[in-house]
């Protein structure tokens, strides 16, 4: 980590990002709020949420996008795009402006995907591969903390002066992004050598090449296939979460936020180690640590008293940076420069999708099952993930190399 600090261009880099999250951070929690406030209806803020992981489905062309321009560039004219959207958001005034709303709200999650890609191409450029993972779990570390604070100040602002003001707020956490990303003008960035020739089928095969290039890599295959297990099992909790809290302690929801501290101190302490445990263990056998970490910080919940609720709520944060670092890192190393973007898209796709179909699921099965079960069940699933990645590390080719 301290090597990585004395990194001027990424120590640059990580301040235009934590700005930019911040304003992420805000304003998302603040539309859905909105959203309630306006409508009177939660179904219509929980749409706000599916709008969000909705560009999950056009993983393939934002992924194509980022692989076909600098990384740098891309993210510049993202970010200022992405104000500009976002300051449409003082247009809106009344129920008919709704609309405006999901518009919004979807380019934000479009926004969110490729700029997330491009930087952890732009990332994978500027530094050595023994310090990605320690550069992600920053990342990680530090986007999991603002889970804390980002949403209270966000939701106080909105109180205090409405939509506009966070929107203002959040255009300008983009700008100082720009402004940081236009002093990175030395930072090593994507180059191409120049334009391939048309071909028949050219561009299916760039479309599909980073999913292509995942499920051929038995490696990369096995954690991402893991990670998306794991997180179909997790999508289960977002309902039963509630019900835990309601039924099993019977505190109001909003003991949801003390539990969600939580879980961000414990996601702090995470990805901050990170880096050092997949210098020490490689990335799938640290996968393997979040996901038993996950596993464990659930099965507290089944007692269900504040104190064992509050102490899984820290095993479990601490477990998300580990496993999604881990996992981000592992095919940022087995992927070229040139195929970043789309690799990158293409995981969030694939693990994304069972998440979203889980939460679904979840808000179904909770009218029909006692949470203690779901927790359970969770609980075992993640195990399971743990003993299968560690399990398929032994069978890979690189495993057997390091024995030999």
């Amino acid at each position: 980590m301290r090597r990585l600090l004395r990194d001027r261009q990424f120590v640059l880099l990580f301040f235009g990002q934590a700005v930019n999250m911040f304003g992420d951070r805000a304003l998302l929690i603040v539309l859905a709020i909105f959203v309630k406030d306006l409508t009177g209806s939660d179904s219509m803020a929980g749409v706000v949420l599916v709008l969000l992981s909705l560009p999950s489905f056009i993983a393939p062309l934002t992924g194509l996008l980022v692989d076909r321009f600098p990384r740098r560039t891309t993210m510049i004219v993202n970010d200022l795009v992405a104000a500009v959207l976002v300051l449409s958001l003082l247009l809106v005034r009344h129920p008919g402006d709704l609309w405006i709303v999901f518009v919004v709200t979807f380019g934000y999650g479009v926004s969110n995907q490729v700029f997330n890609a491009a930087r952890g191409g732009l990332v994978h450029s500027m530094l050595p591969s023994e310090l990605l993972g320690d550069a992600n779990g920053l990342f990680g570390s530090f986007s999991q903390g603002l889970r804390i604070i980002g949403p209270l100040l966000g939701a106080a602002l909105f109180t205090a002066m409405g939509l506009s003001a966070v929107a203002v707020l959040d255009a300008g956490t983009f700008l100082v992004s720009v402004l940081v990303l236009l002093a990175l003008r030395r930072a090593p960035d994507l180059t191409r050598s120049g334009e391939r020739e048309r071909e028949p089928g050219r561009l299916t095969r760039d479309l599909t090449a980073g999913i292509r290039h995942i499920l051929r890599d038995a490696e990369l295959r096995a954690g991402v296939v893991a990670l998306g297990l794991a997180l179909g099992a997790a999508g289960l909790i977002n309902s039963a979460m509630f019900a835990a809290v309601d039924q099993g302690l019977d505190r109001p929801p909003a003991f949801v936020g003390v539990i969600a501290a939580f879980e961000g101190g414990g996601a702090i302490v995470g990805g901050l180690i990170t880096g050092t445990l997949i210098r020490r263990y490689g990335e799938q056998r640290t996968a393997a640590v979040g996901f038993a970490s996950s596993a464990f910080g659930l099965l507290l919940v089944i007692p269900t008293s504040v104190v064992s609720v509050c102490v899984s709520g820290v095993f479990v944060g601490f477990s998300i940076p580990v496993f999604m670092v881990a996992t981000t890192t592992l095919v940022q190393r087995r992927t070229e420069a040139g195929l970043q973007g789309r690799a990158l898209t293409a995981m969030d796709a694939l693990i994304d999708l069972p998440f979203v179909a889980s939460m679904a699921v979840g808000a179904f099965i909770i009218r029909f099952v006692e949470f203690r079960l779901i927790y359970a069940f969770s609980a075992v699933a993640f195990a399971a993930v743990a003993a299968y990645v560690l399990l398929s590390r032994r069978r890979s080719p690189v495993a057997a190399g390091e024995a030999g």
